[in-house]
């Protein structure tokens, strides 16, 4: 039990100055101050005038003092207000602490003892905190105050209107940015007490550096810290509890029989969080964020993309010289949102320095050769300085005499010049026994749990405990913030890594694999960890089976990276082919899922030799299958592609497999529409329905019902559009996110070419929104380009360039060769649009070359007629007669409309117009006629594309014309034809 007892400094000037009442309230403030920073258990009271006094039950003399030091705090950055003006003042406490039975058994002696305590805080300058030292009649000097927080006045005040801002419902993020040791974590460690003051909770979820680690880590931390401290919702959560299992009820359904997404995931983490925040202030603190893992920056971009009027700070440490790669991308992602702030810490300059000894040395003046020295040595870094100080003071040559510190001639001093050689020769001044215990310690991490440590050998209770006791007193150890746990970290990272890197290479293996297998005892849902440190250990079965789990559960919460990362530990440690086979089939759909088309490819190639050598005929071709298709992605030919599926489809009928069958008619049928034969291909997704209601398979019907609707799109749009909404429903149900931006993307296709640009433009923008919510880049650019099209059909052509380039930038990074197709196809005809005619016929250049390579027939007619139109327009009439020659040769067996063949018309009736116009204006209006069947746009486009040649020919004709359909043109958005016809129906 400890007791502290407080005097409120210079009260007398408060009440001289202000008056008695506006002392009463100082005190009723700090009595506030107080009871907010103690626990519900601990008692607090008034003794006499102005002092006040607590009672700390079952808190130890260091966790006591930390108490009083976190009081000094929060009374030293509090504003008091002055009674009646418009003024604060401040003022601070001096605090002495005592601990029973080591400073006394009776009540007496305690207080007796914390008087004294006190009594050499005031006399050494007040606001501050002294311990009474056991069994001693006279007060103790005064430790050396390394860790009080002196400057960054200026970055502190920038946080705390941060947090004022926050508190008034105006949400914020900010990245503390600085080399190791800056003191970044310290910073934010000082708005704990102003979070306090109003009434706020302060959680913390820290990134750690690992080859592989737990998704969404920190996170987890986050959400485990606000469930213990905000009050609970009725809510049931589907996906949380698969990060913080106490937030899911106890009779919830096993992971495999769930249907979630990375959305609702993401979004049930960002309403939990926002629920927190929502009447009163929540700050999260991401330390060392640049070793968190991506599906954690997911879920910052994310719930930074849903703030509102939340109470809500987020802040984030990131080391400066490891800000790279992902780190900086993600970076400069968040810094284009406007409430993200960055202060980036410097190293202290040697008059801020000064100041900090000076407060260390309570108000000792410490001379300039000392400050010269440290500075030289520290360039001005916290860490070091903290670090040269205590190796001085560990070696003696820093000491307290009396009643002033000491040290030795500055041209005495030695010291290492590098941190983690200081930091060494900090560690070895321990006992051998504490330095054995504490490396096996490290290898858990910078954190760990005392009985974790105990069961991983590094040493009986008794011993843990004398080292641990021995660490905290040389600052090498501290308490965690968690409570109800007795749980301890190094006080820095680096502390830890110094330890485990002293350790033979042997050695450091079997101290990993004793890790894990105490791990396994005690916390064996740590599968993430156990899985890293069986691999660290060298121990492959074990490693293998942990990590394929930890993979399993990467993938059960959309992290497919980290799932990724886990699969290639369990590759190394394979103990056979068969495993080896199944981590490559694993493998193979993760590299899948995030556009690692060539990966998946060589993935798939690997196993299938494997069960075909077995005979597992199923497996096999379901690995056939899917090679083809991303085969397919990566360019291969559609010829190719259908003759391949056709041969697997017949294997899979000789063989009963229809379940098999489903998914190879919807990839055949697609491959029929890309080589023109729509016929084929509606007969073809016809029959996939059949089958898939036959099976009662929601998800490969929803699958079958959309490619259905993709071959009717055309020509009966409101069928297709049916076909979509039922497969969007299936979809919806199932929770499968990518289901339902496809169809909402091809929703929004049949609504576009139905001329109603709202409606598609809200379809295809709800589509990119729910494939970034999945995490499907390939989605986002599909759906861009459709919403690019639409934009440039309504003549926004910067916004549509924008679209595209996004579409294109993705579809290049994955190497996904069709893809990227459309994208140039369309960045081509939005040249020609805009009258950049050299551009245009370079891009119609590059997409002919793509789409014969892999048979794309519409596309391949599309950019030969776009390249007509454009070599017309730049007078090489010769070459447009050519790429006509080409475009009829294909349009004979092309009898139906098609999207795209409104420019072959176009450059039929141009180039027929050179040699008589009245056939030119004939072939014209039988155009027009067949385009009003199917496609507004492209009828309306054809009028405004052949205008000039109607205008010579029969003016009254073309106004009847651009009458008929302005109306329509108008209404329905497409403002730039709008702005066309105007000017056409302008003219003399």
């Amino acid at each position: 039990m400890s007791l502290l007892v407080i005097d409120i400094d210079l009260f007398k000037l408060v009440n001289d100055t202000y008056g008695h009442l506006q002392g009463d309230r100082v005190l009723v403030e700090i009595a506030d101050l107080l009871r907010q920073n103690l626990r519900a258990d601990d008692l607090a009271a008034r003794y006499a005038g102005d002092e006040l006094v607590a009672l700390l039950p079952n808190t130890p003399a260091e966790r006591a003092r930390e108490v009083a030091e976190r009081l000094c705090a929060a009374v030293r950055g509090h504003a008091f207000q002055v009674r009646d003006r418009d003024e604060r003042l401040s003022t601070s406490v001096s605090i002495g602490v005592a601990t029973s039975p080591e400073n006394g058994v009776d009540p007496d002696a305690l207080f007796a003892a914390a008087d004294r305590a006190l009594y050499q805080v005031k006399r050494q300058g007040r606001d501050g905190v002294a311990v009474a030292t056991a069994g001693a009649a006279d007060s103790s000097h005064l430790p050396l105050a390394i860790e009080r927080f002196v400057g960054r006045v200026t970055e502190l005040r920038q946080l705390v209107r941060l947090l004022d801002d926050a508190k008034a419902g105006r949400p914020a993020i900010v990245a503390i940015a600085g080399e190791a040791g800056i003191g970044k974590t310290t910073l934010l460690r000082q708005l704990e007490p102003e979070v306090r003051l109003r009434a706020g909770s302060l959680v913390l979820g820290r990134g750690r550096e690992a080859d592989v680690q737990p998704p969404y880590a920190p996170w987890a931390e986050v959400l485990g810290a606000i469930r213990r401290t905000a009050p609970q919702s009725d809510r049931t959560w589907h996906e949380l509890p698969h990060l913080v299992p106490a937030l899911g009820a106890a009779d919830r359904p096993a992971a495999g029989s769930r249907v979630g997404s990375k959305y609702m995931l993401l979004e049930e983490i960002s309403e939990y969080v926002r629920t927190a925040a929502r009447d009163r202030l929540l700050v999260i603190v991401l330390d060392d964020v640049q070793w968190a893992d991506s599906a954690s920056w997911d879920m910052l971009e994310f719930l930074v993309g849903q703030l509102g009027s939340e109470h809500l700070l987020i802040c984030l440490t990131i080391r400066a010289e490891e800000t790279q790669g992902e780190t900086l991308e993600r970076r400069r992602r968040l810094s284009r949102d406007e409430r993200f702030r960055e202060l980036t810490l410097s190293r202290l300059t040697r008059e801020e320095l000064k100041q900090w000894l000076q407060a260390a040395f309570h108000r000792q003046e410490i001379g300039r050769e000392l400050l010269a020295f440290l500075y030289h040595h520290t360039e001005g870094n916290p860490l070091f300085v903290v670090q040269v100080l205590r190796t001085l003071l560990e070696e003696g040559s820093i000491w307290y005499d009396r009643d002033r510190w000491e040290w030795r001639p500055v041209s005495e001093l030695r010291l290492p010049v590098a941190i983690t050689d200081l930091i060494s020769r900090r560690l070895s001044r321990l006992s051998p026994r504490a330095q054995t215990v504490l490396t096996t310690v490290a290898v858990i991490g910078r954190e760990f749990d005392l009985d974790l440590a105990i069961e991983a050998k590094a040493g009986t209770e008794e011993e843990l405990l004398d080292v641990i006791d021995e660490g905290m007193r040389a600052s090498v150890l501290q308490p965690t913030a968690a409570r109800g746990g007795d749980r301890y970290a190094f006080a820095h990272v680096l502390m830890a890594e110094v330890l485990t890197e002293s350790v033979n290479t042997r050695r450091l293996r079997r101290m990993h694999e004793q890790v894990a297998q105490a791990m396994e005892r005690l916390t064996p849902d740590a599968i993430a960890e156990i899985a890293t440190h069986y691999d660290r250990g060298g121990i492959g079965a074990k490693a293998y089976e942990y990590a394929m789990l930890a993979a399993e559960r990467a993938r059960v919460v959309y992290a497919h990276q980290e799932s990724a990362d886990f699969l290639r530990i369990a590759e190394r440690n394979a103990a056979s082919a068969a495993q080896l086979a199944e981590v490559r089939v694993r493998r193979a759909e993760v590299a899948e899922s995030v556009g690692r088309y060539e990966e998946a490819e060589e993935m798939c190639d690997l196993a299938i030799e494997w069960y075909t050598g077995q005979g597992e005929v199923r497996r096999a071709l379901t690995l056939r299958r899917m090679r083809e298709r991303v085969r397919a992605l990566l360019g291969q030919p559609n010829a190719r592609t259908l003759e391949h599926c056709l041969a697997l489809d017949a294997e899979a009928i000789a063989n009963g497999f229809d379940d098999e069958r489903v998914s190879l008619l919807t990839m055949i049928s697609q491959t029929y529409g890309r080589l023109g034969d729509r016929v084929e291909a509606e007969r073809v997704a016809g029959e996939c329905v059949r089958i898939a209601q036959q099976l009662g398979d929601p998800l490969r019907l929803a699958e079958s019902l959309n490619r259905l609707g993709i071959t009717l799109a055309q020509e009966e749009p409101q069928r297709a559009i049916e076909h979509y909404e039922r497969a969007l429903a299936l979809f919806g149900r199932a929770g499968d996110l990518v289901g339902q931006a496809r169809c909402r993307n091809n929703i929004g296709i049949v609504y576009s070419s139905l001329g109603k640009w709202p409606r598609a433009t809200d379809e295809l923008t709800t589509s990119m929104s729910l494939a970034r919510s999945a995490g499907t880049p390939e989605h986002v650019g599909t759906a861009g380009i459709n919403l690019g099209v639409a934009h440039l059909k309504c003549g926004d052509f910067e916004r549509a360039r924008e679209l595209f380039g996004e579409a294109l930038a993705i579809f290049a990074a994955q190497k996904s060769t069709e893809r990227q197709l459309y994208a140039l196809y369309n960045l081509a005809h939005l040249d020609r649009e805009r009258g950049e005619y050299a551009s245009a016929r370079e891009l119609y250049d590059v997409v002919l070359g793509i789409a014969r390579g892999i048979g794309q027939s519409d596309v391949e007619l599309g950019a030969l007629a776009g390249e007509g139109l454009v070599l017309l327009r730049m007078g090489l009439i010769d070459d447009a007669r050519v790429s006509l020659d080409d475009v009829e040769a294909r349009m004979q067996a092309r009898p139906d409309w098609f999207q795209g063949r409104e420019l072959a018309e176009a450059l039929r009736v141009r180039l027929a117009s050179l040699d008589s116009m009245t056939g030119a204006v004939s072939m014209f209006y039988r155009a027009l006629a067949l385009a009003e069947t199917s496609d507004f746009y492209g009828a309306a486009w054809l009028i405004a594309e052949c205008a000039d040649i109607l205008d010579a020919h029969d003016r009254a004709l073309l106004r009847s014309s651009v009458h008929r359909f302005a109306p329509q043109v108008e209404s329905q958005g497409y403002h730039g034809m709008s702005r066309r016809y105007s000017e056409l129906l302008a003219r003399e």
